[in-house]
Parts: C-alpha cells; structure tokens; sequence
C-alpha cells in the first residue's frame, strides 16, 4: 500500500491505526480519571468521600502531635489529616500529608507534600480568588493571614467556580499554632480499610489526660453486593472492559504483523544473525510504528478536547497514557513473539 507516494507495508499500516486507537482509549480513560477525581474533590471539599472525623479534648501539651505523627508515619503510608478553622474571612484548613494521596488540580507551583506540610517554616496552598492577595518579596511568594505572612507554594483552582478556589491550605504545625491542639481533625486515606487501623493508633499514641474522640466500628454498608454495583465501580469495570478490547484486537494485528514479516525472519535467520540481534530489530521497527501511532493519538485527543468543552487533556494524562502505552505495547510484544516462535502461524 502506498502512501504520499511511499510503500508502506500492510503491516506496519495495521499496527499504526490500532496503537492510535489504543493511545486514544487510554487517553480518554486517564483524562476521565482525573475528571472524576477532580469532581469528587470538589464535591467533597478536598476529602476522598470516605474520612473520619475525630476530636481532641483535655490534652495539655501543645506539641504532642510531634510525639504521635513520626510513629503514625512510619507505620502507614497515603494518609492526611486535616484541621478545618473557623474563619469569618476564608474558608480556612491546615493540612499534614504522608505519602500519595488525592490532590487538588494545581494552576501552578506544587500541592503540599511531606516535607511541606510537616514543617515549621509556613507554607500555604492557595484557592485562585486569593492569588490576587498574594505579594512577592525575594523571588518568593507570600500570603498574609492574621498578621502573620505564610510562603506560597502552589495556587489551586477550577476553570469553574468552585469550593476550591476559595480554600486557604496552611502547613499542619501553623494551624495547630492557630486553632490549638483540642480541637476537630479530620483523617483521610487512600486505602479505606487503613483509616480504622490508623484511628486506632492516634487513639492508642495520645497519653492522658488527653482523650481522642473517634468512632473506630466499620461499617459494612458498602461491601458485599453494594460496594461492586456503585457507580464508581461500574465505571471502572468499563474502563478495564474497554481497554481489554483495544488490547486483544492489538494482539490479533500484531500477530498478523509478524505474519507478514515470515519471509523476512526467515532470511535472517539463513543469513545467520543471531536471536539477540533480531530480537532488538523487531522491537525497533515495532516501537517506531507504535510510537507513530501514539503521537496520532495525541493529536486526535488534542482535536476532540477542542471541539468537546467537557474533554480535557493536561501534561501528566499524556505521561500516564505513554506509560501505560508503552508497558502494554511491550507485553502485547513479547508475547506474540514467544508464541510466533514457537508455532507456525
């Protein structure tokens, strides 16, 4: 077949179109992801939809959280905990952070991290409406709150209004400062099943007379039957469905790539190149198609995001949807080349 006047194997033709197909799925499940997320974060104030709520009472020693978050930390991964503030002025939380956890979609600069969130320099994550408030003194940004100026480390928002650009995110030791130890927190995780053994071990580390406040029974509203009809799940299951599809219809064209290529293997192997070398040439010509295929991917997801307001694309959809191209294009690979050598297709 030729193309601009070019002969173009049958093939390497088959191959481009499907790996542009599945650069397109995974583009649009990874940017649907993110949207979903997102919507969820917002629809929740910043929280996964699944927190704890907890209250400390009686405790007499101000700086004890410096006693119970290193053993918490060390333990546990992928958690937060949260300080909501009564504030008449913004809608104002501290924040800790340990591990990966959901975030809010930045505009700029970085969302709170470790190092960031358990720190006693103050640090600050601001809504966009507040950037307007922000100053700039040494090449650093700053906000100021109660006569007190916090360093800027990121702006979050939504193209929409939403709850989020109008939060302030403090660092968790300022906010302590502020709202003083016996007050209500809220704690998060990634995983669900860990927020009960982590409430426990917050309950267990405060020493008396302080008193943790918090409702450790699990609740068996949401396994069984429910937890596999929610929506969230249902989603997901078509998410998986649809990339299964992609990637064994990828499967069947690759194999019938190699079909079209016999004749070449075979006169390598008369010509006596060795299995290493032709294995590296197979996955050159396999990855330059495939990554053809990709970057049309790309383009058409950047066409549909300009023609459907509701279809986003950001810089880490497409790192994530390369990693995922890529790892999947290798398995699909090296499996249809173990199996082309062992039978006769």
């Amino acid at each position: 077949m030729k193309v601009f006047g070019k002969k173009i194997p049958r093939g390497n033709l088959l191959i481009y179109f499907s790996f542009t197909v599945v650069s397109l799925c995974i583009l649009l499940i990874v940017s649907a992801v993110r949207a979903e997320n997102v919507t969820k974060l917002i629809k929740n104030s910043l929280y996964s939809g699944h927190q704890k709520s907890f209250t400390i009472i009686n405790s007499e020693d101000e700086k004890q959280w410096e006693n119970v978050i290193p053993d918490i930390e060390v333990e546990y991964e992928h958690f937060a905990i949260y300080v909501p503030m009564r504030s008449s002025d913004v809608a104002l939380r501290g924040v800790y952070v340990n591990g990966d956890i959901e975030q809010p979609p930045m505009l700029s600069g970085e969302y709170f991290d470790h190092s960031t969130a358990w720190t006693d320099q103050r640090k600050a994550v601001l809504g966009k409406n507040h950037e307007k408030d922000v100053s700039v003194r040494d090449g650093k940004k700053y906000y100021r709150y109660n006569d007190t100026d916090y360093e800027v480390i990121g702006i979050m928002g939504t193209k929409e209004e939403s709850r989020i650009n109008q939060m302030v995110l403090i660092d968790f030791k300022s906010a302590i400062g502020i709202a003083g130890i016996n007050t209500r927190y809220v704690l998060d995780t990634k995983n669900e099943a860990n927020i009960y053994d982590i409430g426990q071990k917050i309950y267990d580390l405060f020493t008396y007379p302080a008193e943790v406040l918090i409702g450790l029974q699990e609740q068996n509203d949401s396994t069984g039957l429910a937890a596999y009809l929610s929506g969230d799940m249902i989603m997901d299951t078509m998410y998986v469905m649809i990339l299964i599809s992609f990637s064994l219809s990828t499967v069947l064209i690759t194999f019938i790539w190699f079909r079209f290529r016999r004749q070449l293997f075979y006169a390598w192997k008369l010509s006596g190149y060795r299995k290493c070398p032709v294995c590296l040439e197979i996955a050159k010509r396999f990855y330059v198609i495939a990554g053809a295929g990709f970057v049309a991917g790309i383009i058409l997801m950047f066409i549909i995001s300009n023609i459907v307001p509701d279809v986003d694309i950001v810089f880490m959809d497409v790192c994530r949807a390369f990693g995922m191209t890529l790892g999947l294009g290798t398995l699909i690979l090296c499996f249809c080349y173990v199996v082309n050598n062992n039978k006769k297709l």
